[in-house]
């Protein structure tokens, strides 16, 4: 890859390398952080970052774990990654989408999948295929940004309940912990146990998921995928209609609703196409 750094640079607020110092510290240190966290539990296991980003921290899980594979759907990304990162045995890095991955069942023994499923139009899909991947006695290590808002780049607005509901579905036990890059308002920085005190105020959360519940599911993967899209879709769209009728005041929003909206409806009739076409075959 030509010009990594400059790539870097123009991509840095979706993408980032926390070892490059165009990128402030204590941002740097909020996600070496929680790869840190996570590479206690990897020693000599085979495990999948999911999705890696530019592989930084495949290289910091890679220092305990028996194998690492990153998985993004970014090509310049992975292309970033194996450039900076990628020279050396035990880490791969692969081109894909989290929620549909060409992995066999029962990979990995550790899925570590951090500032990812709020990026998705299907968490559920997305957690459904981490619990297809790992052997039965596997974990998995989620981060969401706790209460952030929707943004250019988050789908999905998640909180700790909405985590709770589903990891609750896909796991039998999990324990959860606070990630703060600061001590502002009164917080702890750095990681530690989530509380009903320190809850509300937790910049991140991470999830530690245990006792995956089993692979079966009641359509194929891709069907499913396809349904879970539709139904994100739909639901954001119903928010925008509600946003409308609450902003009927000012022309400027509702001509933008509108825009967001034609552009939702195009987007499920494309995709309505893929899937009569899949089923087609």
């Amino acid at each position: 890859m030509t010009g990594a750094r400059e790539w870097l640079s123009a991509n840095r607020t979706l993408r980032m390398d926390a070892n490059d110092e165009l990128f402030p510290q204590e941002r740097r240190d909020f996600h070496k952080d929680r790869y840190e966290f996570a590479k206690t539990y990897c020693d000599r296991k085979d495990v999948l970052d999911a999705a890696c980003g530019t592989g930084y921290g495949s290289a910091i899980l890679a220092a305990a774990a028996k194998s690492v594979v990153g998985l993004d759907i970014d090509t310049k990304a992975i292309e970033y990654a194996v450039e900076t990162y990628g020279q050396r045995d035990d880490i791969q890095f692969v081109n894909g989408c989290v929620e549909f991955t060409s992995f066999e069942d029962s990979s990995f023994d550790l899925v570590v999948s951090f500032e990812t499923v709020e990026h998705t139009l299907c968490p559920g899909s997305h957690f459904r295929e981490i619990v297809r991947l790992l052997k039965p006695d596997g974990i998995a290590i989620v981060s969401v940004p706790n209460s952030w808002g929707l943004t250019d780049h988050h789908f999905w607005d998640f909180d700790l309940g909405m985590l709770k509901s589903l990891v609750s579905e896909n796991f039998q036990s999990a324990e959860y912990f606070y990630n703060n890059s600061n001590s502002l308002g009164g917080r702890s920085k750095g990681i530690g146990k989530l509380t009903a005190e320190n809850g509300s105020t937790a910049e991140c959360i991470i999830a530690i998921c245990s006792l995956p519940t089993g692979t079966e599911q009641d359509a194929p993967r891709l069907e499913r995928l396809m349904e879970d899209i539709y139904t994100g879709v739909f639901e954001r769209h119903r928010a925008n209609l509600n946003a409308q009728l609450q902003a009927q005041e000012s022309f400027l929003f509702g001509r933008l609703g509108v825009v967001v909206d034609r552009f939702l409806i195009k987007a499920v009739r494309r995709l309505r196409h893929v899937l009569a076409a899949v089923k087609g075959k």
